[in-house]
């Protein structure tokens, strides 16, 4: 029904009662507090178009040309993209692996911080890693950006789609410093993928200035999408078990039947709707890919569109597929020739 709606443009932040709603949400979900009215424009969430409008909008407020900001890898390539958009440096903190999980390196991550730095970037469940941050390292995080007067800019676009016994902790959730920004999709978790919306939280200085981005960027969330979204909030109880179990038992099919191929090794997820593996045999990720098309017709990212910490990985995704197709793809890769070592 939201398309029969007779509005066009919202206010920039977006219309009061969706906000409102995704103020609720951050509460409910996530443990972060809001205020309970607008006051002005208030620090109730910004609408945005989309996650990644909601990453560019908090950079472009928060950054001058000449910055550092610090990204994980492997990292989400769009981060990158809104980095350099801004004129800023893009600092790549390669993480560490724990076992079959990829961590935070402290030690690599403290030693990049320098007079320049501006932001640290945190996705959690990660994009590409599908890792998801400890409450001690969220926790060592805050304390390294309270510290040093950094921004934390925390992209939690999948952090509800989490894999038992995982669980997502949001920054913003265990401290009140002001200088962390939380932001998120309705594309994924709400499965409103292109209609653009998303959201942009942070104090109500930081809004403000970032309201600016916003008018000059894009002026207002599709106000169709706006409602979309607030539709389904409404309907988040019933459809996020339901989507979590989905999620576990495709994970589940992915990661057996990956493991029954001898030259990959995937590292299981943690959260989101994908993993990565490890391949061997072939010279870079990109030609592992292109092996999985033209041999068993699976398509597949390589890891090296993640940063030079995405190789040797490609990323496999369940979130699209059935089960019966999960398996039919991991048994057309069984079939394939193994690769020259």
């Amino acid at each position: 029904m939201a398309h029969r709606q007779p509005q066009t443009y919202s206010p920039d932040p977006g219309l009061t009662d969706v906000r409102e709603a995704v103020a609720g949400f951050l509460g409910e979900s996530k443990g972060i507090a809001g205020p309970q009215s607008v006051s002005g424009m208030g620090s109730l969430p910004l609408l945005t178009c989309g996650c990644n409008q909601a990453y560019a909008t908090a950079l472009l407020t928060v950054t001058r040309p000449g910055d550092e900001v610090i990204v994980l890898s492997p990292y989400y390539f769009d981060h990158v993209f809104a980095i350099q958009l801004a004129g800023c440096r893009t600092v790549d903190v390669p993480m560490r692996m724990e076992g079959a999980r990829f961590r935070i390196d402290f030690d690599r991550l403290e030693r990049a911080v320098t007079r320049r730095t501006r932001g640290i970037t945190l996705v959690s469940p990660g994009n590409p890693t599908a890792s998801v941050a400890t409450s001690r390292e969220v926790a060592r995080l805050v304390r390294l950006c309270q510290d040093r007067g950094l921004w934390l800019l925390s992209d939690e676009t999948y952090d509800l789609l989490t894999l038992p016994p995982a669980k997502a902790v949001s920054p913003a959730a265990i401290s009140g410093y002001d200088r962390i920004v939380t932001m998120g999709s309705f594309s994924k978790t709400f499965a409103l993928a292109a209609w653009r919306v998303g959201y942009l939280h942070g104090s109500s200085r930081f809004i403000e200035e970032a309201l600016k981005v916003q008018d000059a960027l894009v002026v207002c969330a599709p106000v169709p999408a706006q409602r979309a979204a607030l539709g389904a909030l409404a309907a988040l109880p019933h459809w996020l078990p339901t989507l979590r179990a989905e999620l576990t038992l495709r994970h589940e099919a992915l990661l057996a039947g990956l493991r029954t191929v001898p030259w990959l090794e995937p590292v299981p997820a943690e959260g989101g709707t994908f993993l990565l593996a490890r391949y061997q045999g072939f010279p870079d990720s990109m030609s592992c890919c292109i092996a999985l098309l033209e041999q068993a017709g699976v398509v597949t990212v390589p890891g090296a569109a993640f940063g030079p910490s995405g190789d040797p990985f490609v990323r496999f995704s369940f979130g699209n597929q059935p089960v019966p197709r999960l398996v039919e793809a991991t048994e057309r890769i069984s079939r394939m020739p193994a690769p020259a070592r």
